[in-house]
């Protein structure tokens, strides 16, 4: 039986490009570097220290530097350059008022993520928020759903993850736990059901109707 309910934040809950694709511009041209747009789109979803090696590859030494300079702008004011997605209050409300606890469980700093939920009115909604140190550069979501499981003692049947990527697909299946991808954010059908999506939702207010069928 499920009880808890484990989101990622942007993508699923927060529309956030704008705030993040303008800091990662800002923190590639304060260090000199140059990618195509498409790639820095990518940076939406894994870690900072995985995209700026990865993407932009730069050395470990370098892609620290890159994350000071992305923080600087995104701490600022970028972290508000976003949007709650419609229809996400309302479903997190329907489910809680179900008996559902609502946990975020992000690769965004922990405290970023407090203050983004804060701002846009869905801390009331949550549990609690699950997420990495600023000195932590893993975006290992297994790792963060397995936090979240032992806080509140819960086992892998009582919890499901809702996720735009794959990474957040590919963690719920490490850590033994049932997925929900969803399409109204930054990843694909396609990447979902190739990462082994539990079930498919088109937008929030499909939500409740796809996790009476995994019950």
């Amino acid at each position: 039986m499920i009880r808890f309910i484990f989101w990622d934040l942007d993508g699923t809950i927060i529309k956030s490009e704008g705030g993040v694709l303008s800091s990662v511009r800002y923190a590639l041209d304060r260090m000199g570097v140059t990618i195509p747009e498409s790639e820095i789109r990518k940076f939406i979803g894994p870690s900072l220290f995985d995209s700026f090696t990865n993407r932009a590859h730069m050395s470990p030494e370098d892609a620290d530097r890159a994350i000071e300079y992305y923080r600087e702008l995104y701490e600022d004011t970028g972290l508000f350059d976003a949007a709650v997605y419609d229809g996400v209050p309302e479903v997190m409300e329907q489910l809680r008022e179900a008996g559902l606890s609502h946990v975020v469980v992000t690769s965004k700093p922990q405290h970023t993520a407090e203050r983004v939920l804060e701002h846009f009115g869905i801390r009331q909604y949550l549990g609690a928020i699950v997420g990495p140190t600023p000195d932590d550069h893993s975006s290992d979501k297994e790792k963060l759903i397995r936090a979240a499981l032992k806080r509140f003692q819960a086992e892998p049947s009582e919890a499901v993850m809702i996720g735009d990527r794959c990474f957040d697909i590919d963690g719920a299946a490490a850590a033994g736990i049932r997925s929900i991808g969803v399409l109204y954010g930054y990843g694909s059908r396609e990447e979902l059901e190739a990462s082994g999506a539990d079930r498919i939702a088109g937008l929030p207010a499909d939500i409740p109707e796809v996790l009476n069928t995994l019950s």
